[in-house]
């Protein structure tokens, strides 16, 4: 006969099974909720902080790159955008470079404020057509 596990036992299956999905977005460059959620957070901040309409760059960085640090989309031109921010190697490469955007999201997320302040939100095609607006 088979037994009903409990629901310690059921949380405990879960838990595990969070963990390995965990390590396999990590493997695939995917990043956990959580780790989204805590980026999305120093987005508002970093926002704030730049004073930038909140709402719309957060749709952006969403539209963009879902608050994966790690996003990497190769274009059709060839040139690839790397990062939380999508920062395009042609565009941006002298300004902050794959390894930064990647490995160092919060540099990104200030660099794109700043631009942003600067008024190159066009710069994110995301913003430019209008695409942010479905994440708002």
């Amino acid at each position: 006969m088979h037994k009903t596990p409990s629901p310690e036992e059921i949380r405990a299956r879960l838990t595990l099974f969070q963990r390995q999905l965990d390590i396999l977005r990590q493997m695939l460059g995917l990043a956990t909720l959580r780790e989204k959620i805590e980026w999305e957070i120093k987005a508002r901040q970093i926002a704030l902080e730049y004073h930038l309409d909140q709402s719309a760059f957060i749709a952006t960085i969403r539209c963009e790159s879902g608050f994966n640090p790690r996003a990497i989309n190769k274009n059709p031109n060839g040139s690839t955008d790397f990062g939380i921010a999508q920062f395009n190697n042609l565009w941006y490469g002298d300004i902050i470079g794959p390894d930064d955007a990647l490995n160092n999201p919060e540099k990104a997320l200030r660099v794109m404020a700043q631009k942003w302040q600067e008024g190159k939100a066009a710069d994110w095609v995301c913003y430019s057509t209008g695409k942010y607006r479905q994440f708002l």
